[in-house]
């Protein structure tokens, strides 16, 4: 990733890393240390009985110690999302994870992997505070030096596939990759609970996930805006990619033009066709519509509505009171009844070439 970025140590920082580093809970801690471990390396084979810690403490102090001798002799063994989960947190902590950020689920939206507190805790049989407290010491845990060492390959693996998409995915794209390294958990939820985890290394930004960091988005964002101000018509996204200037630069992708259509159908104002244009919608929405009056004729509202739709992206839909709006306010284009509208005999705007 391109933001800050948190150092993970090597197996020799981890073997003498103090005992927290382990995302142990305190309880846990406490029996270790009262039976003489002090490091991660302390984690082998005899541990203390423990006899004050029930079953499921005996079991995740088990799998810790487990993966924390494997990692501090340099063999950890590769972990899934899933397993990631399941390895370091108790299962009731995992399960208000799942809950939260939709894992269950992946294809559901973005706005589906943050759930409410209050249905997490519905689901949990707990109140919505102790939700929140639930989750809390799941991050507690998880923001240990071994845990994100475990973490490491899912944030290499995210900026790979985002690298590769040109340094944004959104989260229905991210269902459609299914990379195995989830672990069969929704990569949407899996992406936003690991940019909360370490924020920075995967950014969210206007609803999708970039390699970015947000202050370089919001550069492009800003000259994207401004190309679009200053254009008086639909501008090939081509284009507009070319002309980023220096300022946006974007590191490790060969071009702007993935990442400007991905921003384009993220922005509330903005209109994105689908043959690779853009505009402002409320500047730029009556070229598309003269286009279509000059391919096709005289048109009733309705119909010219559908067309203009099946033109953009979903993200870029418009209504039928927007679009008489800017037909009764374009002065090329004339009302021929109630709804009906039409391009002067003969004009011919400068349509798009179609291959």
């Amino acid at each position: 990733m391109t933001s800050g970025r948190a150092p993970f140590p090597g197996a020799d920082g981890l073997r003498h890393g103090a005992l927290p580093a382990s995302g142990l809970p305190a309880r846990i801690l406490a029996v270790l240390r009262a039976g003489g471990c002090a490091t991660l390396g302390d984690l082998r084979p005899p541990l203390p009985a423990g006899a004050k810690l029930d079953a499921d403490d005996r079991a995740l102090l088990a799998r810790i110690a487990a993966y924390a001798a494997a990692a501090t002799d340099g063999q950890p063994p590769p972990l899934d999302f899933t397993e990631w989960l399941g390895l370091f947190l108790p299962p009731r902590l995992a399960d208000a994870v799942r809950l939260r950020y939709g894992l269950d689920d992946p294809a559901a939206a973005l706005a589906r992997h943050e759930a409410k507190l209050g249905d997490v805790g519905f689901k949990l049989g707990v109140t919505r505070e102790r939700a929140r407290q639930l989750l809390g010491l799941a991050f507690g845990s998880l923001r240990q030096a071994l845990p994100l060492f475990a973490a490491e390959p899912f944030y290499r693996a995210a900026a790979a596939d985002l690298l590769a998409a040109g340094g944004a995915l959104s989260a229905a794209e991210l269902a459609n990759l299914g990379t195995s390294i989830w672990g069969g958990g929704a990569p949407g939820g899996a992406y936003l609970f690991l940019a909360q985890l370490v924020p920075g290394r995967i950014v969210l930004y206007r609803g999708f996930f970039s390699a970015f960091a947000a202050r370089t988005l919001d550069r492009v964002e800003k000259a994207l805006r401004d190309r679009l101000a200053a254009a008086t018509e639909l501008v090939s996204i081509a284009d507009l990619a070319a002309g980023l200037p220096k300022s946006a630069h974007l590191p490790g992708v060969p071009s702007a033009a993935p990442l400007l259509r991905t921003l384009l159908r993220h922005l509330p104002d903005a209109l994105a066709t689908r043959d690779g244009r853009a505009g402002l919608a409320d500047r730029h929405a009556i070229h598309l519509l003269r286009e279509l009056l000059a391919e096709v004729g005289e048109l009733p509202l309705r119909t010219l509505a559908a067309a203009f739709n099946e033109r953009v992206h979903p993200e870029s839909r418009r209504g039928s009171g927007t679009l008489r709006a800017a037909l009764r306010c374009d002065p090329l284009v004339r009302q021929t009844g109630p709804d009906r509208f039409a391009l002067p005999a003969g004009f011919q705007p400068s349509l798009p070439l179609r291959s």
